[in-house]
Order: structure tokens, then C-alpha cells, then sequence
């Protein structure tokens, strides 16, 4: 079962703990056999909270039905949500003999809920957004024209004329604002067609050296066989660009002494379904509708500063910057192709550990 479940004894050894509980928890190490007999506090050691409620369970606590609970995370790795029934197990005599948890890991419901509330989010601005810049942007260009008549006017008067010549460069920077608006609100239409993962993400980082020097380490973690995309290359290709100029942008502000290191990742995941919908006919038997989802996910990982936890969610809205120089939209409009193709954008950061951006694209079979 894909389920962990996860029992102890009247002494708080463990006397059950498959394999789905192990991977969910992650612990303990070796074989799950070898936790039987053991102080669940010392399995569970990396997740000290299941082993305080199954022991609390013992001591005649009210039992929880269908709760949620944040796991301990490891270092690097994203948070886990599991979802949790736990009850005392009672011998013939009712006398509790014992305690067991059975849970799911929620981590892939969540993570598909933030993604599409993020879509949301990004609709609505996106609408906003367009009405504000098509009011907007009639005006602007009657602005850039005035001034450029004012401008040649003044040409013999060189105090006034830099002054007209600053108003005209904002005029100009709020036009290239309104420009990205529109940029970002037009509907994405992908022109599929097969893409070789690994020549774009070289052709992507060829790019992107070209646009910004780096005197750091680059290091490739490719799979060896991956299978092709079918989706817009040129878009993909903008997005992986932008995702690796970032990761640039970052370490160039850190110290000469510091280490510069850009990996770049390529890797083909087969992920089981998370619903396991069974049919059964009316000859008795079961057949499953569940069918495995492939993955083609581009990770583009630095050594830089990283994000704070503050800002995680908000450099995906369009026209949030930390950077001194930038419309804002770069993450935005990544965000909207990738979702376009069916994927996802991540990201997984610590401030003052680097941060990792994976892009998550599914390989469709032409098969029914």
C-alpha cells in the first residue's frame, strides 16, 4: 500500500511499520524489519511528533480522525503534509494494548492547490493589469511626442534640454512598463512540436552567457536517456534563459572569495497516480484506472544568497522586483508558459543557502 501506517506495542516499541511509511517519514535507515522491537522515539527520532502522539494514544488520549500534520523537514528538501487517522488498538478485554497511525502523504494535493491559486492570483492582476495599460498607453505616446517637439525647441538652451531629455527617458521606461504589461496578459498559444531537452538547455545557457559574464563553476546533472518534449521551443527556451540569467544575476553580488557554482539538471521522473480508483465488474473482478504521469523537470540550482522565506511566493507576481533594474515579469511570465504546457514552475530556496528553480513539463504519450 502507498499508505504508511506505523503501529507500537504496549511499551512503545514498534511492532509494524511498512514500507510507505518509511519513504513518507523518512526513517528509519535499512530495512523497515529492523525497526520491530524498537522504541518507536528512537525509529521515529527524525519525526519526534508521530512518536509523541502514538505515545500519547497509550496514556488514553482522545484519539484523531483524518488531521494533518507538517512534518520535521530535512535540510534542502521541501516541506511534507501528511493526513492522519490515529487510534488506540484494544486487546479482547478492551484494555488498550497498543497505538497505530495510519497517514498519506498530502504534500502533491498541496502543491497542485498553491499552484492553482497562484493561476488565480495571476488572472486576476493579469486583467487588471491590461485595462490599466491600454489607459495608460494613448496617453504616454502623446507624451513622448510632445516631448520630443519640446525637446528640439530647446536644442540652443542646454539646461532646459537635459531636463526634457530626463523627462523623456521616464516617459520612455513608463512606456516599456505598459509594453511588458500587455506582454504578459496576452494568451499563451504553444506551437508544439518534438524538443530535445538537453539541446535546450545547453542552447539556453549559451544564451544566457552571451547576455551576462560569469567566471563561476557550470555543472551538468543529466540523465542519460530522456525522452523528447512535445511543446514551443522558443518559449521553453525563454523560460530555461531567464531562470539561468537570474541564477547569474545572484551569485554576481556575491564576494570574490565566495564559491560560484551553476548546476544545471535534467531528469525524466515516472511518478506513480496519486488516485488509485479501482472498478469492479460484475464478474468480481478489479481493474484500476490509475495510470503513472512522466515528467521531463529542468532544475537550474545557484550558489547565491536565496530567497527569504517572505518572498517566496512573491516573486511569481508580475512587477515585484528586488532588482534595481527590472520590469518584474521575467518569474510571471515563466510561471504562465510553463502552466501553458501543462507543467509547473518551483522553487526551492533558504536565504544564505542558494536557491533551485525546477520546471516541471509532462510527457504526453501518443498512445490512448
Amino acid at each position: 500500500m502507498s499508505s504508511g501506517v506505523v503501529a507500537i506495542d504496549a511499551r512503545g516499541e514498534v511492532v509494524m511499520l511498512n514500507p510507505g511509511a518509511q519513504r513518507i517519514l523518512r526513517c528509519p535507515e535499512g530495512e523497515s524489519s529492523d525497526a520491530f522491537g524498537k522504541p518507536c522515539l528512537e525509529v521515529l527520532r527524525l519525526q519526534p511528533t508521530v512518536a509523541r502522539l502514538l505515545l500519547e494514544t497509550l496514556d488514553g488520549r482522545a484519539a484523531l480522525s483524518r488531521a494533518e500534520l507538517v512534518l520535521e523537514g530535512v535540510r534542502g528538501e521541501l516541506e511534507s503534509t501528511i493526513g492522519f487517522t490515529l487510534t488506540p488498538v484494544r486487546d479482547p478485554e478492551g484494555e488498550v494494548c497498543g497505538a497505530a497511525i495510519v497517514f498519506r502523504d498530502l504534500t502533491p494535493f498541496e502543491r497542485m492547490d498553491e499552484q492553482q491559486r497562484l493561476h488565480e492570483r495571476l488572472a486576476a492582476l493579469g486583467q487588471m493589469a491590461a485595462g490599466l495599460a491600454h489607459e495608460i498607453r494613448n496617453p504616454l505616446a502623446g507624451m513622448e511626442i510632445v516631448t520630443g517637439l519640446l525637446k528640439r525647441r530647446l536644442a540652443d538652451r542646454d539646461e532646459e534640454c537635459s531636463l526634457v531629455t530626463q523627462l523623456q527617458s521616464e516617459v520612455r521606461s513608463l512606456a516599456r512598463t505598459v509594453e511588458d504589461c500587455l506582454e504578459f496578459v496576452r494568451p499563451i498559444s504553444p506551437e508544439r512540436g518534438p524538443v530535445d531537452p538537453v539541446d535546450l538547455v545547453n542552447e539556453s545557457l549559451d544564451t544566457a552567457l552571451k547576455r551576462s559574464s560569469f567566471s563561476g563553476v557550470i555543472e551538468r546533472a543529466f540523465d542519460e536517456e530522456l525522452p523528447q518534449l512535445n511543446a514551443d521551443v522558443d518559449q521553453l527556451r525563454a523560460v530555461v534563459t531567464n531562470l539561468i540569467l537570474n541564477a547569474l544575476e545572484a551569485m554576481d553580488g556575491e564576494g570574490e572569495d565566495s564559491e560560484k557554482r551553476l548546476v544545471l539538471g535534467l531528469n525524466h521522473l515516472v511518478i506513480p497516480p496519486i488516485d488509485r480508483s479501482v472498478r469492479v465488474g460484475v464478474d468480481g473482478r478489479a481493474a484500476s484506472d490509475a495510470v503513472a504521469r512522466q515528467e521531463i523537470v529542468i532544475t537550474v540550482s545557484d550558489t547565491g544568497p536565496g530567497v527569504p522565506n517572505e518572498l517566496k511566493e512573491k516573486i511569481f507576481y508580475p512587477f515585484f522586483t528586488t532588482k534595481q533594474s527590472g520590469s518584474g515579469v521575467g518569474l510571471a511570465t515563466a510561471q504562465k508558459i510553463v502552466a501553458g504546457h501543462g507543467g509547473a514552475l518551483e522553487l526551492d530556496s533558504e536565504a544564505g543557502r542558494g536557491c533551485s528553480f525546477r520546471v516541471r513539463l509532462p510527457i504526453e504519450d501518443e498512445k490512448p
